[in-house]
């Protein structure tokens, strides 16, 4: 199962890939941030003894993280901000540590974490309508220290007005083997 967890770009990115992993017969699951409320991580504590593995503070979170629990393969595309996730990506994102492994532990001189539920890949998509070199080093590095914490196999691909088709036809190919 390939989860697409897509901030809504005017590009309609996640949606394009969805439809392409349908045709090709894979089983996806959409998941629009544009009507979901998922409020901060408060690092509180409360998911890890107060109520073990959920968080205290209920939100639309509630929706996301069981299906999360249940993919394979995690794609997030985001509209980029400042080299990194938008603002409601970076939310979902945070309330993801809920259902990791709640222990860090060094694997070749790096802090570490265990996977998200099965998840044993994650793909990143940073949309843009021009891209900065800059900005495009500061999401690639974002996205590789995730991959690196998470301790998974994962990728990052930058879209922009004029590779949208090629780079969603090569996540599709990656995706499709």
């Amino acid at each position: 199962m390939i989860t697409i967890l897509s901030d809504h770009t005017r590009q309609e990115v996640g949606e394009r890939l969805d439809a392409k992993l349908r045709e090709r017969k894979i089983d996806t699951d959409l998941i629009s941030l544009a009507d979901l409320n998922v409020d901060p991580c408060y690092s509180c504590g409360g998911c890890t003894d107060k109520t073990y593995g959920q968080c205290i503070h209920r939100d639309d979170a509630d929706i996301i993280l069981p299906k999360l629990m249940r993919t394979d393969v995690l794609v997030m595309v985001t509209p980029v901000k400042w080299g990194s996730y938008s603002f409601k990506t970076k939310r979902v994102f945070d309330k993801c540590a809920i259902i990791g492994d709640r222990h860090y532990y060094c694997k070749k001189g790096e802090l570490v974490k265990g996977k998200i539920g099965r998840v044993h890949t994650f793909v990143a998509i940073g949309v843009k309508d021009q891209w900065k070199n800059d900005e495009k080093d500061a999401f690639k590095n974002l996205v590789a220290e995730n991959i690196k914490i998470m301790n998974i196999k994962g990728s990052v691909h930058l879209v922009d007005d004029s590779n949208i088709s090629a780079c969603l036809e090569s996540v599709t190919e990656d995706l499709s083997q």
